[in-house]
């Protein structure tokens, strides 16, 4: 799901920070052109991970960083969300086979064309497959490499099989990042030392939307919201760990209770059908929505009254910072990275996974607290602009491939 992107914004040219580093030394070195960084993705449905690399490449000091984007070309076309918001946001991505025979080295000799074609300096992978491919392509063209970390966590076989080669590959990238400390720590545990690995977190732009009362129940009304009812959303990729089960089995209980709540789900996946149907076992088509993939995720959560997030494991979702932008009041599984933002009764109210009852409780207590709603959505607000935004998070970013490329120390 795609948030809206901030403006490039201006910093100290790279140049002029080694200078002032080298001088402390005492020498000179030249100015140097910005970096050609490439992101390269498997996307299979678009996310948190497709909108933390679009929301640092068009935050980038272009001084600085010249980003450049590439991704598999999968059977399906499940890039097309991901393509496509990497065009609107002013990017060009240029594809590389793939399909189901895993065809590595085909892969990794056009990732190793477009590379040379684009004089890069560095290679970025994100995601397993990626990992793999750019380890080889890094073999046919002499690129600095690095690789960032989501999640590690207990999944089903093939996950778990997955996992495996990231653990084996990440110890052959030149730079090594993790998306959040938990993820961090279990990396760490994974044999990569703390002093060779670098905390990246998302960061999201600090800029809610704006919309009048009219305008809002207007727009509600379009996604079969009547005057009075209580909008639920769960902003999140229909994936096994995200837990859509646990949430509809939770709904059909709030329903019994509370008969004006809706729900609302954005997104798409591998899970998406079987979702659907079990909402239509559960008679709740009425009130829940299905509302695929959603290009402007921020306005969507200007309509909504309260976030859930009941997944099963998470580092930090992009979707919670989204709503926390927001002013939404939270509730959500305390797993993985989410505590790290969401502090329970400070700016959310933490539950734990695979906890229908606990969600219901948390919900009808904001239902029945609306001064308590308000007061978490606020904390959540501020939590954003201060201590995480965008601008800080892409420096991190920076400096990281500022120091892979020699730059600094």
């Amino acid at each position: 799901m795609r948030n809206n992107l901030s403006d490039a914004c201006g910093g100290t040219e790279l140049g002029s920070v080694a200078i002032e580093r080298a001088e402390d030394r005492g020498t000179r070195p030249p100015i140097s052109k910005p970096l050609r960084v490439v992101q390269l993705l498997h996307t299979m449905a678009y996310g948190g991970v497709e909108t933390a690399i679009l929301n640092w490449c068009r935050t980038f000091d272009r001084g600085k960083i010249s980003p450049h984007l590439m991704c598999f070309s999968n059977p399906g076309g499940t890039e097309e969300p991901f393509v496509a918001a990497a065009t609107e946001a002013g990017f060009e991505v240029t594809r590389i086979p793939w399909g189901r025979g895993k065809p590595v080295l085909k892969a990794a000799k056009a990732a190793a064309d477009y590379l040379r074609a684009k004089d890069a300096d560095i290679l970025h992978c994100h995601n397993t497959y990626a990992n793999v491919v750019g380890l080889v392509t890094s073999k046919l063209y002499p690129v600095k490499t690095a690789t960032t970390m989501y999640v590690w966590g207990k999944f089903g076989f093939k996950r778990q099989v997955l996992q495996s080669i990231d653990a084996f590959a990440m110890k052959r990238f030149d730079r090594v990042t993790a998306h959040c400390e938990t993820c961090f720590r279990d990396t760490v545990a994974r044999g990569i030392p703390a002093d060779q690995l670098d905390l990246l977190i998302c960061g999201y732009p600090a800029k809610a939307v704006q919309m009048d009362p009219q305008e809002r129940q207007l727009r509600r009304e379009g996604f079969g919201a009547a005057p009075g009812d209580v909008v639920l959303i769960y902003m999140a990729r229909f994936w096994p760990e995200k837990a859509h089960d646990n949430l509809l089995e939770a709904f059909d209980i709030l329903r019994r209770k509370h008969p004006e709540v809706k729900l609302w789900l954005p997104g798409l996946g591998p899970e998406l059908e079987k979702i659907r149907a079990l909402c239509t076992q559960k008679g709740l088509d009425g009130p829940v929505k299905f509302l695929g993939f959603q290009d402007d995720p921020d306005r969507l959560l200007a309509l909504a009254d309260i976030q859930v997030h009941p997944s099963d494991n998470e580092g930090v979702a992009l979707a919670i910072c989204a709503g926390m932008n927001a002013g939404l009041p939270i509730v959500a599984s305390g797993v993985g990275g989410l505590p790290e933002i969401l502090r329970d009764g400070d700016n959310a109210l933490l539950i734990p996974p695979r906890s229908p009852q606990a969600l219901v409780e948390a919900v009808s207590d904001l239902i029945g607290n609306p001064q308590k709603a308000r007061s978490l959505g606020r904390a959540a607000q501020r939590f954003i602009e201060e201590q995480y935004s965008l601008q800080v998070a892409t420096r991190k970013v920076e400096g990281v491939y500022a120091r892979l490329a020699g730059r600094l120390p």
